[in-house]
């Protein structure tokens, strides 16, 4: 069985919205709805599962926080070693930033991530940097990306390569297609039979060996072919 990964922000959604509700486009709505009623479609996401969740209740499984949480099959496990303490402390200090700063927290409460977005502000803001370091002095895990306004600290080191993972197992997948948009979705790529590129306007000139490119535009298009290809000829 093959089953549809999928990043959600700047993959689904796209990034100029991927904070709004309703983000994802009704034409690309339709078709994933479609397609996870044939085959086990997931999301694997830096977003929290409580944002995800809502946005794509159809899924058959999230793994959110850059892997540090998956929810499949029934089952939730959240990754041991999570710092949460020191997340807690260095959230102030992110908040006093010029820039929108989500607390990314588990099922139960728990802060499993920080990220620090400056989309639609001009650049990183002044103390960035020292707030990047105090992260790397507790522990934590930075992530910075080429070409998105925004860094990503998580409580413990998982990506999502080890998402993909575990969501092969708990789902019974056999081979996997994943969709992606930036450098944080490269561990996940890694672990797919098929890399799918989705372009939007914050990754032009993101290269990915051995990916498929998809204009974001084209995506709903593209899984449209998809859908017909696992359907077959209509009788």
């Amino acid at each position: 069985m093959i089953g549809l990964f999928t990043d959600y922000d700047g993959t689904l959604a796209p990034p100029e919205r991927a904070r709004e509700e309703g983000a994802i486009p009704p034409e690309l709505e339709k078709v994933l709805r479609e397609l996870s009623t044939l085959i086990p479609v997931a999301v694997v996401t830096t977003k929290d599962c409580h944002f995800v969740r809502r946005r794509v209740p159809y899924a058959a499984a999230y793994a959110c926080i850059n892997g540090l949480e998956v929810h499949a099959g029934g089952y939730m496990a959240v990754a041991e070693g999570l710092r949460s303490a020191e997340l807690e402390q260095l959230l102030p200090l992110a908040q006093g930033l010029d820039a929108l700063v989500e607390a990314k927290r588990t099922a139960d409460g728990r802060l499993a991530g920080i990220t620090i977005d400056w989309r639609g502000r001009g650049g990183p803001p002044e103390g960035l940097e020292a707030v990047i370091a105090e992260a790397q002095r507790l522990g934590l895990k930075v992530l910075r990306y080429s070409r998105h306004p925004f860094v990503d600290i998580y409580g413990a080191n998982r990506d999502k390569g080890d998402a993909v993972k575990i969501l092969k197992a708990l789902l019974g997948v056999r081979h996997v297609a994943y969709m992606g948009d930036s450098e944080n979705d490269i561990p996940a790529w890694r672990e797919a039979d098929v890399r799918i590129v989705v372009v939007n306007s914050l990754n032009r000139g993101l290269a990915v060996e051995g990916t498929i490119y998809i204009e974001y535009a084209d995506l709903p298009a593209y899984l449209g072919e998809v859908l017909k290809n696992i359907k077959g000829p209509e009788k």
